[in-house]
């Protein structure tokens, strides 16, 4: 199907003054293809041509592109869009804009200030409705118009898109960042009645307010062009109407399309894995390692050591932001003292900060415990349930690890005890309530605040903790767990609750750690419906990722260090930023998914993921806004909503995206090779070449086009033995291939794995 009968495309020009408030607006027809039509209009006369042409890819696709010329005049501020009108529109259409609307945000407001925490005790409760913060939105409350104007810095991909259960179709505008005018704006209109929709993309866009922090009112800093005769305005669109029966249809093909417009991502080699974390580990060491508390800090000592009120955030915090998260690649590949240091964090955290009931302290600071309740962190006695859930898979995965290390190593009886006492209190409340909710009383282990996905990665902790302390309870509880997410939540295509301070905001933590558990799961039990779950959740995730190389403004800090910004992972609709990588994980995940299928989307986003990211952090010899070395700022704003001059680069300090770099060197392989196949994949940032396959092998030649030395490590697998589950610390023991800076070497590798320098 193409455009439906209840549709009508047409084109919007309006003229503005001093403000983004249209003074004067016209509507023209959409003029028949390859026929311009003259217009008066802003006291410019204007030549209107508007082509369409099928692609010869997608019979479900449409290519449109319109040129707007000023024939004579010279009207001051003006723009042109395409109006997409929707006629038998219904509030119950889902609306999608990748990373900034899901369901179009049409959820209850709670109006606040930054950090937000529900106060009101109607909120505190086992089923609230989902609440959100003072985000673009459509209007929740009916008899109210609504006005959902972004611009493509706001999305991760330009794109606007919708799923209409009683139409039983979904449709997509996908576009381009914008042009010399600056970027495209992206608008969803609905009258009162919820009985027409506009889907608009404009250039270039001119939005009455910008979104700021949890707010919707800030004035708006977009102007239109004053234009000369013979100026052109122009504006391309893809548009997808196709048959779908649920929302997923939507996400399955908007994963299938997203780089249409955009195409391809090309990777550039700047610094080895191998390198970075030498970069993070001496960081790590010389400012995380909290001496006195005997742990790595989640901050810097510059800013733990200090008294001031969120100093303690800067301490110790469990999971989410990296605490018990890290210890994991200093054990595998950190250094003596590295791994003695993780060492005695892991016992301090089951000796220290574990409660009777069976949480561990959230956060603690000079020997005090704080909890997640930001306006009363000693009063409020709530965690976030996600650092939980956090805390026991990489508490699990890090037991695993220290048997493949050595070989005959038992963990400590307080260790094991500790394990059990955190799944039965998760298994235990599960049970009793069919959820974990969001927040959760640390001494009485009720639920505070319920609904949400912020566990999704709780089923991962609960699977692996079943299978490796060997209790069928725990599995059992996990896969009712990730039924009540896949039901509840994957099914209406929101998930909620991953980060503590946006309330129930849709994010990209709950999604991908609902993923991780999925893939876990499969592995686990083996059961063909995780994996299947598993597909559906990534299409989802995807929607978080960016598409393309967003163009930095060339005097912004990533303008001048030509960032590539592809694939760096948005947080949420509130903080609408992206972010180095997925936080805080390495997105294995989607490796393992690709593995299990054969899909290559799932490999192409992961390979992006984590080749990108050693980009942002800060080096001796190429500073990152000021930071020192080893340092990454979770910031890498599209969107203008910390303020015009802060695209580009914002907050630079130590955040929690190191975390997700250090765990990416340990949970991917830096080179990825089928010797009977001779399927090849590079993470890392050097060049491979593989020679056609034999009977002997390959042979694999590696060059270093970067200025540092690379220790790349490889991990060897046929095509039979792709087809099984991978498991966790899989590329413990895989050998590191050494290539000199600007240098090259060749090895043989065998259908067995075995690996020699020729």
């Amino acid at each position: 199907m193409l455009i439906p009968s209840h549709w009508d495309i047409s084109i919007r020009l309006q003229k503005f003054e001093n403000t983004p408030e249209a003074v004067e607006r016209m509507l023209i027809p959409m003029p028949q293809s390859g026929k311009p039509v003259a217009v008066h209009f802003a006291g410019g006369e204007w030549t209107i041509d508007c082509s369409q042409k099928t692609d010869p890819g997608h019979d479900d696709a449409v290519d449109i592109e319109l040129v707007c010329q000023l024939i004579s005049g010279a009207p001051q501020q003006v723009n042109a869009g395409l109006v997409f009108g929707c006629n038998n529109w219904s509030e119950t259409n889902y609306v999608m804009i990748p990373a900034a609307a899901y369901k179009g945000n049409r959820f209850q407001v709670r109006a606040m200030q930054y950090p937000p925490i529900v106060d009101d005790p109607a909120d505190t409760s086992l089923n609230p409705p989902t609440m959100i913060t003072d985000v673009p939105r459509l209007e929740l409350d009916p008899g109210v118009p609504s006005n959902l104007h972004l611009l493509t810095g706001d999305a991760t991909t330009p794109c606007l898109s919708f799923y209409s259960p009683g139409g039983r179709y979904a449709a997509m505008v996908l576009t381009d960042q914008g042009g010399p005018y600056g970027n495209h704006g992206l608008q969803v209109l609905e009258d009162a009645g919820r009985q027409r929709a506009e889907l608009v993309v404009e250039a270039p866009g001119m939005r009455a307010y910008r979104y700021g922090m949890v707010s919707t009112r800030v004035p708006s800093p977009d102007r239109a062009p004053t234009l000369a005769a013979g100026d052109v305005i122009r504006l391309g669109v893809r548009l997808y109407v196709f048959p779908a029966t649920c929302i997923q249809d939507l996400f399955d093909r908007f994963a299938v399309v997203r780089k249409d417009l955009s195409g391809d991502i090309t990777l550039r080699h700047s610094l080895p894995f191998s390198a970075a974390w030498a970069v993070q580990e001496q960081k790590y060491n010389e400012w995380n390692w909290n001496a006195s508390g005997g742990y790595y800090a989640v901050g810097t000592k510059d800013a733990f050591e200090c008294d001031g009120p969120f100093s303690y955030g800067s301490d110790w915090q469990l999971g989410w932001v990296g605490g018990a998260m890290v210890t994991h690649p200093l054990l595998f590949q950190g250094s003596p003292q590295s791994r003695a240091r993780a060492l005695a964090n892991l016992d301090w955290l089951f000796s220290q900060t574990q409660l009777p009931g069976g949480f561990f302290a959230p956060s603690w600071h000079k020997g005090r415990i704080y909890s997640d309740h930001f306006r009363a962190p000693q009063e409020k006695w709530w965690t976030l349930i996600r650092k939980q859930a956090d805390a026991l898979y990489f508490l699990v995965k890090q037991c695993m690890l220290l048997e493949k290390m050595q070989p005959g190593w038992t963990p400590p009886v307080h260790w094991l005890d500790g394990l059990r006492k955190l799944c039965d209190c998760l298994s235990t409340l599960f049970e009793k309530e069919g959820q974990l909710g969001q927040f959760v009383d640390l001494y009485s282990n009720e639920i505070v605040v319920g609904g949400s996905t912020s566990a999704g990665i709780a089923p991962a902790g609960l699977a692996l903790a079943g299978q490796y302390l060997k209790q069928p309870r725990y599995i059992t509880v996990a896969e009712a767990l990730a039924h009540l997410f896949h039901e509840r939540d994957m099914k209406n295509g929101v998930t909620t609750g991953g980060p503590g301070e946006m309330l129930q905001c849709p994010d990209s933590e709950s999604a991908f750690g609902l993923l991780e558990s999925l893939v876990v799961l499969h592995e686990v039990t083996g059961k063909p419906e995780w994996l299947g779950f598993a597909q559906a959740m990534a299409a989802q995730c995807m929607s978080w990722c960016a598409s393309y190389d967003y163009r930095f403004p060339a005097e912004s800090c990533f303008g001048r260090l030509g960032m590539h910004a592809a694939s760096s992972v948005w947080a949420n609709v509130q903080n609408k930023h992206s972010a180095p990588g997925i936080c805080t994980l390495s997105g294995d995940s989607l490796f393992k998914l690709w593995r299990a299928t054969g899909n290559l989307l799932y490999l192409d986003l992961i390979q992006e993921i984590a080749h990108n990211l050693p980009q942002y952090l800060s080096r001796a010899d190429r500073p990152v806004g000021g930071m020192k070395p080893g340092f990454m700022c979770e910031r890498v704003n599209f969107s203008d909503w910390e303020g015009v001059d802060n695209i580009g680069g914002m907050l630079f300090g130590s955040c929690w995206c190191e975390v997700s770099l250090a765990l990416t060197t340990v949970e991917l392989p830096g080179i990825y090779l089928q010797p009977d196949t001779g399927f090849c994949r590079v993470f890392d940032h050097v060049v491979a070449e593989v020679s056609a396959p034999d009977e002997q092998g390959v042979t694999l030649h590696l060059r270093n086009p970067t200025a540092f030395d690379a220790r790349v490590r490889l991990f060897v697998e046929t095509l039979v033995q792709q087809k099984e589950p991978l498991g966790q610390n899989a590329m413990w023991g895989a050998p590191e291939l050494y290539v000199p800076a600007g240098g090259e070497r060749s090895f043989s590798v065998s259908l067995k794995g075995c690996v020699k320098e020729k």
